[in-house]
């Protein structure tokens, strides 16, 4: 029997019910197809340049969603025909992520692509970094997080600097957004591989030799994409590990009121990537996906491992108090 993305749905809805939100794309921003036997993805040129939480970019959450709530044996991934532009640093960033997801389920995951990604073809690739930034009035920003309905900046921005967050997850220092944008050579906009501008890990943390990354999302912001995201983040993070990483960063030191430096994450031996939210979507919330995900890097990363975490987020209720954490659904059942 050959599946569609409503017939799909169906299956899916056999496993976690008709809880919302439980429900595959539109096929006009992600196609699906074949069988239980080798389930297809099918990307489109929207989700090639989309934020990789949204429907229609995020491909590894909803090939692990296929895999383990539907009951596919093995997906494949391809993408329609596009006429894309060389170099394109959307396509070259996609190109990455799914080479990276091939490679790390690599007895149910296949692609339909020969392109090698240009991140990974010899060369030097090189890091933006942060800029120098003002200085930080931490009053300000602890109270800007308690306001009814706050962005998602004001929270990284308020966790920065709460003790109670560094506190809790045990963190030596801690910085929000991280530039993510890899180039050829130099950072100059003509030699871009991947993204930069505005791209950016949420928070990192250095805890003794472990690099922690962290994906925040606010209250109502609750997307099976988030998965995608930390993904990406812990795989780019983990090629810029260690002396001989293959993406170097131009200078080793940290700038005006940045906490950490390229120095500090070079020396880092192992990743902690986490998804911190006030609540989750109903497929991470059921712990199959984390489970799987740190299944796979545990088998394939025995240098320089990833493991993946989730932790609830409390707000505080005014401007005395803190962040007060809760642990994430996967970690307890792991």
């Amino acid at each position: 029997m050959s599946f569609d993305n409503q017939q799909w749905e169906v299956e899916l809805r056999k496993s976690v019910g008709n809880l919302k939100n439980c429900r595959f794309p539109k096929s006009s921003e992600i196609e699906l197809g074949g069988t239980i036997e080798q389930a297809t993805i099918t990307m489109k040129k929207k989700g090639l340049h989309a934020n990789m939480q949204t429907n229609a970019s995020a491909f590894e959450a909803w090939a692990l969603t296929l895999l383990c709530h539907c009951g596919a044996q093995s997906v494949q991934i391809s993408a329609e025909e596009l006429n894309v532009e060389a170099k394109d640093p959307h396509y070259e960033r996609f190109l990455y992520r799914l080479k990276r997801f091939v490679e790390l389920f690599p007895n149910c995951v296949t692609s339909a692509f020969v392109p090698e990604p240009k991140a990974l073809e010899q060369g030097r690739r090189v890091w933006n970094q942060s800029n120098s930034r003002p200085d930080a009035n931490p009053t300000e920003r602890m109270v800007a997080a308690t306001v009814p309905g706050c962005s998602e900046s004001d929270l990284e921005l308020a966790l920065e600097v709460s003790s109670a967050f560094k506190s809790h997850f045990r963190l030596d220092k801690v910085m929000r957004q991280w530039p993510v944008g890899l180039f050829d050579e130099c950072v100059a906009k003509r030699n871009q591989v991947f993204t930069g501008g505005k791209s950016g890990i949420d928070l990192i943390g250095i805890r003794g030799d472990t690099l922690v990354l962290f994906e925040l999302k606010k209250a109502g912001n609750e997307q099976v994409g988030s998965v995608s995201e930390l993904l990406f983040y812990a795989n780019i993070m983990r090629d810029a590990l260690g002396t001989s990483a293959i993406f170097k960063f131009g200078s080793q030191k940290a700038r005006k009121n940045c906490a950490i430096g390229p120095e500090d994450i070079v020396r880092c031996s192992r990743i902690c990537a986490v998804l911190l939210a006030p609540e989750f979507h109903p497929l991470i919330t059921e712990p199959r996906i984390f489970e799987e995900l740190n299944r796979a890097t545990k088998k394939l990363y025995s240098d320089r491992p990833i493991k993946f975490e989730t932790a609830v987020l409390n707000v505080p209720q005014n401007e005395c108090s803190d962040f007060v954490f809760g642990d994430g659904v996967s970690s307890r059942s792991q």
